[in-house]
């Protein structure tokens, strides 16, 4: 997908998430809109600025409140 970044590998243990980054907000809510599209994806899934890596990834809401960046 456009502007993929790799994998970023957030938490430990069973609490590991590894989730697509993006470069920016746009690429990652179109991917992530694309995946909810084709049943890829929960339909719950948002967008969220990563504290570990920085770049954007879409997820569990869940994973948004552990793994944000606060505001």
């Amino acid at each position: 997908m456009k502007g993929d970044k790799g994998t970023c590998s957030a938490g430990v243990g069973e609490n590991l998430v590894r989730r697509t980054k993006f470069d920016t907000q746009k690429h990652a809510q179109d991917a992530c809109d694309f995946h909810v599209a084709m049943s890829f994806a929960h339909s719950d899934s948002i967008v969220y600025h990563c504290k570990v890596c920085r770049l954007w990834h879409f997820g569990k809401p869940a994973f948004s409140q552990m793994y944000s960046v606060k505001k």
